[in-house]
């Protein structure tokens, strides 16, 4: 009996293991997308919440990225050793998981408020830069760094709720009116206090 116990206790461990490390990974189907990115991070991981978390990403632009944005994105989740792709939901209008999304720029606007996030990443790189942060976005080439930057975040008492733990395998496409902008795999865990 002893030893089934001691089995189940270390499968239950097993499984319930968190990424430790934020990863990601471009998936572009052009030699030269619009958007390459230098380098990504994302700490501490698993991202533990409610708390802070620290973001930074350095990225070339090798042209205009303007009008209409639009992507797709699937996500995996993983819990207790189970894989299951996490559907595309709607919140107020707003898609959210894995969705083909039609305009991505009016759909972080009307997002922001129900974003659990006091920053983000894309209006921070706007707004550093001296570029506006209305739709339609027009991106001017060139070098965008954000350094280690902190937002608190808080998914237990959001829209989010349902996606508070678990390691996240997500691969996401951007186009832009012109053409590919990038394509990214990224790898991250979230897990309650």
């Amino acid at each position: 009996m002893k030893r089934l116990l001691l089995l189940a206790c270390a499968l239950s461990c097993a499984m319930a293991q968190y990424y430790t490390k934020f990863e990601w990974s471009a998936c572009n189907k052009t030699a030269n997308p619009a958007v390459r990115v230098v380098s990504a991070n994302v700490e501490p991981m698993p991202l533990r919440h409610p708390g802070t978390a620290s973001f930074s990403v350095d990225a070339n632009f090798n042209r205009v990225v303007q009008g209409n944005l639009k992507g797709k994105v699937n996500i995996l989740r993983t819990v207790a050793g189970i894989r299951l792709p996490v559907r595309c939901y709607s919140y107020y209008g707003i898609p959210i998981g894995s969705c083909e999304y039609q305009n991505i720029c009016s759909q972080l606007q009307g997002a922001v408020p129900f974003v659990p996030m006091n920053w983000l990443v894309w209006v921070h790189l706007m707004l550093t830069h001296g570029q506006s942060v209305t739709c339609p976005l027009t991106i001017p080439e060139g070098n965008y760094n954000v350094e280690s930057k902190s937002a608190d975040i808080d998914l237990i008492n959001s829209s989010f709720s349902w996606l508070t733990s678990g390691n996240f395998d997500i691969d996401m496409s951007v186009t832009d009116d012109i053409g590919e902008v990038g394509c990214y795999s990224i790898k991250l865990s979230l897990q309650p206090k």
